[in-house]
């Protein structure tokens, strides 16, 4: 139950984006927009009140719940961004908007990018863990929880990559010239040419 949970969420978060931006875009509806936009964390929450169930029904805890919270923690971090992403691409190349934002290649601002995705991934493994240690708690037997303890672990681990990857990330950017990108063409020139 709570695995289908996951991907029903999933699809639920980029269904929920895709009707925002129809809205947003195609229906000039900005509020009603909003309104899909910003019920994505509600989401989170029903697949929460899922894995609490299953748990509380004398469900043992496995490597479902432990991915359960992944995804919360990782959707809580990430998921404004996302939408962010997909909307400035949305509004540069199908209507005219203003080119996306890039993130830097090179030198203090690279650094400062590099820092900032690290502390967001480092938030969601914490968000992740304390969901993690609340259905341990809500278990409430050692026995059926044991594989949620392991879960600690695979945090940990993704943690300890991000961290290599942020560091790999800022020391190629130190020193290193910008190099101009041409702007991408709009998708809707493409398809007009």
């Amino acid at each position: 139950m709570v695995v289908a949970m996951i991907v029903v969420c999933e699809v639920g978060f980029w269904v929920l984006i895709a009707l925002g931006l129809l809205s947003r875009y195609a229906l000039r509806r900005r509020r009603l927009s909003n309104v899909f936009l910003f019920s994505t964390p509600l989401l989170e929450l029903i697949l929460l009140v899922v894995a609490v169930v299953d748990l509380r029904g004398g469900a043992t805890a496995g490597a479902r719940h432990g991915i359960a919270a992944l995804y919360i923690g990782s959707t809580v971090m990430f998921g404004h961004r996302a939408i962010r992403w997909v909307d400035q691409r949305v509004g540069y190349h199908f209507l005219g908007g203003p080119l996306p934002w890039r993130p830097p290649t090179h030198g203090v601002e690279r650094i400062r990018y590099e820092v900032t995705e690290f502390a967001r991934v480092v938030g969601a493994m914490a968000i992740a863990a304390a969901l993690v240690g609340l259905l341990i708690l809500i278990t409430g037997d050692a026995d059926r929880s044991e594989a949620l303890v392991g879960t600690f672990g695979m945090l940990g681990a993704i943690t300890a990559i991000s961290l290599v990857i942020a560091v790999v990330g800022a020391v190629s950017a130190v020193g290193k010239p910008p190099k101009p990108k041409p702007a991408p063409r709009r998708l809707r020139d493409r398809v007009s040419a």
